[in-house]
């Protein structure tokens, strides 16, 4: 598995060892390492292998969790850590329908209210005791076993780890309700046009928002504006159709009329230019 030394998404987007239902992120980082760290779209549970971590989330109070612990984090949370110590973590990326599959199956036998007015920034400390001691441990020794079914294995072990966390109040409130929050729903309904080209206010208007306050509760959530979104999500296609079509083509299709304004704009973002990048997958 290979290990990341940053928190840099491209890194973490490369290196993670991915399965259907969840991604799995190895941290490798030295003494007196710091930085900032993010969610993104989905919740990630965070543990320690070795050493310690000082953390703010989501502008809390500082504090500092260990190897017996873990910290739930919600989607689109910011974190700054410091290490003082050389410091090992494993973080659990948990995806839409692994949370999906296992909620249909057992939240009917569960009695959790659902709360009037969830703070999105919430995140919860667990300790690592019981049966998500035990599945935790058996990750690893998956990750380390060989098995050529290691995806599989990893699957099974994670839908389990997700019901021991939503038999837990404030672990079912993250995982179970921030799909219905409408910012997600506007991500969702962004990575389901594929790239092609969709207006901040038709996000707003699905989501039942002004534009003004739909605007203004997205960069709260992920730190960048609709706009801003919407475009790193038509490059990342563009990425995809690069393979297949011209540039010119990939341009249009993503509702670029301007072709030079699409070529600067990816450069911007990966450092290349199109044409450079397909000669790269050639």
């Amino acid at each position: 598995m290979k290990k990341l030394s940053s928190f840099c998404r491209v890194d973490e987007t490369q290196y993670a060892l991915s399965t259907n239902k969840v991604n799995m992120l190895y941290y490798d980082l030295p003494k007196h390492f710091q930085g900032e760290y993010h969610s993104y779209e989905t919740p990630r549970l965070c543990t320690i292998l070795q050493g310690t971590k000082q953390v703010h989330i989501n502008h809390s109070e500082q504090f500092l969790y260990r190897k017996e612990q873990c910290v739930l984090l919600p989607p689109h949370s910011t974190v700054f850590m410091s290490m003082s110590e050389y410091t090992q973590a494993l973080v659990y990326e948990f995806s839409d329908s692994i949370v999906e599959e296992v909620s249909a199956r057992v939240c009917d036998n569960l009695e959790f209210d659902a709360p009037s007015d969830l703070d999105y920034r919430h995140f919860r400390v667990e300790r690592l005791q019981d049966r998500i001691h035990s599945l935790h441990a058996r990750v690893q020794d998956i990750l380390h076993s060989g098995d050529q079914n290691v995806d599989f294995l990893l699957d099974l072990t994670c839908q389990e780890m997700v019901y021991e966390l939503l038999k837990r109040q404030g672990c079912h409130e993250i995982l179970s309700h921030h799909r219905n929050h409408p910012i997600n729903q506007a991500i969702r309904i962004m990575k389901a046009s594929q790239g092609r080209a969709i207006s901040v206010s038709e996000l707003a208007e699905e989501t039942s928002m002004s534009l003004s306050n739909f605007s203004q509760k997205f960069k709260m959530v992920t730190n960048q504006t609709p706009k801003e979104y919407l475009t790193k999500l038509r490059l990342q296609q563009s990425k995809l159709y690069l393979n297949e079509l011209s540039v010119t083509d990939t341009a249009l299709e993503l509702g670029y009329e301007n072709i030079s304004h699409f070529i600067r704009l990816f450069k911007k973002e990966f450092g290349i230019t199109p044409k450079q990048f397909k000669l790269m997958q050639n």
